[in-house]
């Protein structure tokens, strides 16, 4: 937040004494540097959407000072993309069908193009194998540890967490499984001795999931 709070103050210093037609082409121009500079330093998005007096698109060049010049970053395909090669990276190799299985969705549905997600939506990473829950909270014995998404949560966040929360929780999908309320205690160490009410015979399988909201101010 510093750039953009001393932004105003290196203007006038950049503009001082200077002729005012002269003003409009300098303004394009820093604007255009400090925009370089803040996608050189991971602080900006190679996507964005850009504002000249409020119009959407229009050159820096056609500028009325004092503006604005406003840059509006677009960071889900960055986020998205991440988070889901990285459960892909953590999820176990066997017949890869797993790995296949992750989606991204938001309440509307399944998404596939992650430039079209609005910058306000709830989004949702999941996998809809009917294991995947026995995989994340180790019910299984598998080549890969337990807890795939909560590794998946922390490394989107360590990466993205100056611009998105995220999430672990359990979601259940259109169309899930159907349990079919068969016990078999798992190999972990304290692992339940009965079924849950809620994995009982009927019950509809509730599915791990990554939650991502943007944190707009």
């Amino acid at each position: 937040m510093a750039r953009i709070s001393t932004f105003e103050r290196d203007l006038k210093l950049a503009t001082a004494g200077m002729a005012p037609e002269n003003i409009a082409k300098e303004l394009a121009a820093f604007a255009r540097q400090e925009l370089a500079a803040v996608i050189q330093s991971g602080e900006g998005s190679e996507r964005y959407d850009r504002y000249v007096n409020g119009n959407l698109g229009a050159a820096e060049e056609t500028v009325v000072p004092p503006g604005p010049i406003l840059y509006v970053f677009h960071w889900w395909r960055e986020i998205v993309e991440f988070a889901l090669q990285t459960a892909v990276e953590r999820s176990p190799e066997k017949s890869g069908r797993y790995k296949r299985a992750w989606f991204i969705m938001t309440p509307g549905g399944v998404v596939k193009s992650f430039d079209e997600i609005p910058i306000n939506s709830t989004v949702i990473l999941t996998n809809n194998q009917p294991y995947s829950r026995k995989i994340d909270v180790g019910h299984m014995l598998m080549s890969v540890p337990p807890g795939v998404v909560e590794d998946v949560r922390k490394a989107v966040m360590a990466r993205f967490g100056n611009f998105v929360t995220a999430k672990r929780t359990m979601i259940t999908l259109p169309g899930g499984y159907i349990l079919k309320g068969h016990f078999r205690r798992g190999y972990r160490p304290f692992a339940r001795t009965k079924l849950r009410k809620d994995t009982m015979a009927g019950a509809q399988m509730t599915y791990p999931a990554l939650v991502l909201t943007m944190k707009v101010s």
